[in-house]
């Protein structure tokens, strides 16, 4: 088995995965596409969480930067 990376934005993720909910399948696919849609989703949740953190640590920087400023303009 290969397993291949590929780079996709957020809305190309979630455009495939609306996608996958319209494929018309037979039942010897109703597996291997729930299993596809089930890898996106969890894929689409990863990159949320992503964005979450990222954005906290950029606030945590943010709130560092004000407090050494406050911190140097107290001692003036």
């Amino acid at each position: 088995m290969f397993i291949v990376t590929m780079d996709f934005t957020p809305n190309e993720l979630t455009f495939v995965r609306q996608a996958l909910d319209l494929v018309s399948i037979k039942g010897t696919d109703a597996k291997f596409l729930a299993n596809l849609q089930t890898k996106i989703e969890e894929e689409l949740i990863n990159l949320q969480k992503m964005a979450e953190e990222e954005e906290k640590r950029k606030v945590e920087v943010q709130q560092q930067i004000i407090a050494t400023e406050a911190a140097k303009s107290s001692k003036k």
